[in-house]
């Protein structure tokens, strides 16, 4: 029988998971809710998508098999105690809530069966990379339907240790705004030599798209396509000298290690936050 999916949460998120699952055929529009706060973005998915789309999470939860809590971690709490009652202990729960563990969403429940995931910004056009982990009373099925989900959004990593999760969430989950960052301080430069910004940007995303595809496509570490660029006393060589100077590498370990340091303390906040919920 094909899965009933419930996403409380309607936003983007949601949106992107639905789009993916209707697109690949995995579920058909009947079979998945759409519950959030707003009465119109609960219409505009039902227009859109066909899916049941309310402002009751109950009546989400009661109909689905496995439920997605796509929300802010703000309303993790007040949510976890609404639902508490309803969710079903053959129901899977999946977050996608920014730092939230496992064990303390599980015990909030007072339900076992708990999958935790961690997806990246380009996940919203289906080039994304998540992370993700599930506790040992996941069925393989559900974690089948879970990976078939995820996979509608890109590459799908799984780890059964979920402390590797919360590095992953600072690595990855972080990886494109630094990406971001490094594209704009090129185009900055580029600028500042006279280049015409546009043009700056566009050769630059070229660059670093050309540069991703061959080194996945040939399997090239980093040092080796550098080994191949930079030749003594050469252009490059010059530019990776000044880097070094500058504490490139340095300051990207500082800036993942403040991520990481920043996840765990959320990761915290929200076991103390939930701590009391499943007593």
């Amino acid at each position: 029988m094909e899965t009933r999916i419930a996403f409380v949460g309607s936003g983007v998120m949601a949106e992107v998971m639905i789009r993916g699952l209707l697109t690949h055929e995995l579920a058909s529009p009947d079979r998945i809710w759409a519950s959030g706060p707003q009465p119109e973005r609960a219409e505009q998915l039902s227009r859109e998508y066909g899916v049941r789309g309310t402002t009751d999470n109950l009546e989400a939860v009661a109909e689905s098999d496995l439920i997605v809590l796509a929300i802010k971690p703000g309303t993790l709490g007040k949510v976890l105690r609404q639902i508490r009652e309803t969710v079903r202990p053959e129901q899977v729960v999946m977050s996608i809530v920014a730092g939230a563990r496992t064990g303390a969403i599980g015990q909030a429940l007072g339900r076992p069966a708990i999958v935790r995931c961690v997806p990246n910004l380009p996940c919203r056009i289906g080039r994304g990379l998540t992370v993700w982990t599930a506790t040992p009373e996941v069925p393989e099925a559900a974690r089948e339907t879970v990976r078939g989900l995820l996979r509608t959004m890109g590459r799908e990593v799984f780890f059964a240790d979920e402390a590797q999760v919360d590095r992953a969430t600072a690595a990855y989950g972080t990886g494109p705004t630094l990406l971001a960052q490094l594209v704009k301080g090129l185009e900055d430069a580029a600028v500042y030599l006279g280049e015409p910004r546009g043009l700056a940007r566009e050769m630059l995303l070229e660059a670093v798209l050309g540069t991703a595809g061959m080194m996945l496509d040939t399997g090239l570490s980093p040092t080796e396509l550098t080994e191949q660029i930079a030749s003594p006393g050469g252009t490059t060589s010059r530019a990776l000298h000044a880097l070094n100077q500058g504490r490139f590498p340095a300051v990207l370990t500082e800036a993942v290690k403040a991520a990481y340091g920043r996840t765990l303390e959320i990761g915290d906040q929200l076991d103390e936050e939930l701590r009391g919920e499943g007593s």
